[in-house]
């Protein structure tokens, strides 16, 4: 069989490796900030890691907003805002349920050995 004489651009999902990022269609939608006490902003190393950080996905106009806040102490603070069309997020989701998906197949594998 001869090769695709028009093949995509994107990989097939299952043939790409897993840990492969993907870049966002609109990225100057992505936002971060760190600070550093009650008034600083500080970028470069961190001097105290996270001990709480959450996520959250909500729908903002026609987009997807994947939040990621990080509390190191009772002053260190980092958020970042991806903002992702339905279908780089639709994309996340795919990796992320896959990625998932092979670790619990390899503890499950470990703990049957």
């Amino acid at each position: 069989m001869s090769p695709d004489p028009n093949p995509s651009e994107e990989p097939d999902p299952t043939e790409a490796n897993l840990t492969d990022t993907f870049d966002l269609e609109h990225p100057e939608e992505v936002q971060f900030g760190v600070t550093r006490g009650e008034s600083g902003l500080e970028l470069g190393p961190p001097r105290d890691y996270p001990d709480r950080a959450d996520v959250s996905v909500r729908p903002e106009g026609k987009r997807v907003v994947l939040s990621v806040d990080a509390m190191a102490g009772d002053h260190g603070t980092a958020h970042v805002d991806a903002t992702m069309t339905p279908e780089e997020a639709r994309r996340l989701s795919e990796r992320l349920a896959e990625t998932a998906r092979w670790m619990i197949e390899d503890d499950t594998e470990e703990n049957s050995e």
